[in-house]
């Protein structure tokens, strides 16, 4: 029941409880609107943007942690019997630069070699899958690490 609860954990916090808002902002720093679709070489220049622009650089990281923090909410809601207090922290640890620096899409076109899966017809559903693969293993590992502390 453990993996029940912490798979339901993740859907509420990650799709429930994330709003538009949040979504849009948590990995971008302009406070509205959809991100432009922008290709690799215009990726220096984004990342430029988006350290430089403090106001919304802090806009996204606050969405993000609000969206973290929701999430991890959540995962205790549905593990509250076992979850370990350090397993809360790095569930809200972990899943912040994960979501904020979009590290599946970074995984895809950078580690992987899945630039095409990550780009072509199954974007963005292809990220979104590597993302709540990240999401669960993390999950998986802290379950994993509780257990060897009881």
């Amino acid at each position: 029941m453990d993996g029940f609860g912490l798979l339901l954990g993740h859907l509420v916090g990650d799709y429930i409880l994330q709003n538009d808002y949040l979504a849009k902002n948590k990995v971008n720093p302009y406070p509205v609107g959809p991100e432009p679709q922008l290709g690799q070489d215009d990726f220096a220049r984004r990342a430029e943007k988006w350290w430089y622009d403090e106001a919304l650089c802090e806009l996204g990281h606050i969405a993000c942690s609000i969206h973290c923090l929701l999430y991890t909410l959540a995962v205790w809601a549905c593990s509250w019997t076992w979850m370990p207090w350090w397993g809360l922290l790095a569930c809200f640890a972990i899943h912040w630069p994960v979501d904020r620096f979009r590290l599946a899409r970074f995984w895809m076109e950078n580690v992987s070699g899945q630039h095409e899966f990550a780009n072509g017809v199954f974007s963005p559903w292809s990220i979104i899958v590597v993302d709540n693969i990240f999401h669960l293993l993390t999950l998986y590992f802290i379950w994993g690490l509780s257990t060897l502390t009881h």
